[in-house]
């Protein structure tokens, strides 16, 4: 019984990287180091589309790299919501969602580290807004946290519902506006 408390500590003590379209775009998964602890979710698989991605992605799974894990209902529903709170909503795909619930999952149910691989600067913006970390791969990433607000940009409508992406007022497309500081 102690051996199986001491190996928990060791597991937790390592991060665990949530991996984005970018990664497999990239085939980082075939060139990270063999301890890097990897996930993904089905939705992001589904959006490796072009042969030469889709080659490494195969590769990449039959050699068990990456674990395949859905965050669960639970998860995507608060990271929709989370997502309403700083405006983001309206912008973040459900891949998005996907892997910062998968992300948020993981580091909660085992204390660990987790770090999203993404170039998507929403999908880096929210997570840092959420408290997880991220990495980039093929740009510089986000500099600064931003806070947005959704908004309808024909008639000025502020959307906080997480699965508005259409002003219920005109049916303009909401758009991310920059929230003004308070003075």
């Amino acid at each position: 019984m102690a051996e199986e408390v001491r190996d928990k500590t060791s597991i937790k003590g390592r991060r665990v990287y949530v991996l984005d379209t970018t990664a497999f775009i990239a085939k980082l998964p075939l060139y990270a180091p063999q301890d890097y602890e990897m996930y993904t979710t089905t939705l992001v698989l589904r959006e490796v589309r072009d042969k030469d991605s889709l080659t490494g992605l195969n590769i990449i799974l039959s050699v068990n790299r990456v674990q395949v894990m859905d965050p669960g209902e639970e998860y995507i529903k608060r990271m929709k919501t989370e997502a309403a709170k700083y405006g983001l909503h309206s912008v973040l795909s459900e891949t998005d969602i996907s892997v910062l619930a998968l992300a948020t999952r993981i580091k909660e149910e085992t204390g660990r580290e987790v770090v999203i691989i993404t170039d998507d600067y929403t999908v880096q913006n929210m997570a840092r807004l959420i408290g997880l970390e991220f990495m980039a791969l093929r740009t510089r990433g986000i500099r600064r946290v931003s806070r947005y607000v959704a908004q309808c940009p024909a008639c000025g409508y502020v959307s906080t519902i997480p699965e508005e992406r259409e002003c219920p007022i005109c049916g303009t497309r909401l758009r991310k506006v920059l929230r003004k500081a308070h003075k």
